[in-house]
């Protein structure tokens, strides 16, 4: 686990490295097409929520654990003390989430 908690609207992500390199029809995808393509990770902190022009309050409807789709360049990196990599993303950038079945 890591010492670093995001603030506002937040969220601290892990990335989910991509295994499969290759189709369905086993052509290798070269590095700079994977990530060219959106990328997916585990939330490891939320943060407090943030408000509209009005004052009220939303909440961020996240949790740790829940896989998201995001795009790398609306991410910011950050390394934790133990060299852990990580990203910050304001939730409502994410594209979704995936649901469990």
């Amino acid at each position: 686990m890591t010492d670093i908690e995001p603030f506002g609207s937040l969220l601290l992500i892990e990335e989910i490295e991509q295994a499969d390199r290759k189709t369905a029809s086993g052509l290798v995808l070269s590095a700079s097409v994977l990530d060219s393509e959106l990328k997916r990770g585990k939330v490891i902190a939320v943060g407090t929520g943030d408000y509209d022009n009005a004052g009220n309050k939303h909440e961020i409807p996240l949790t740790f654990g829940d896989v998201v789709i995001y795009n790398e360049s609306n991410a910011t990196e950050v390394t934790d003390a133990s060299g852990s990599k990580y990203y910050f993303i304001n939730w409502r950038h994410l594209f979704g989430k995936e649901s469990s079945i």
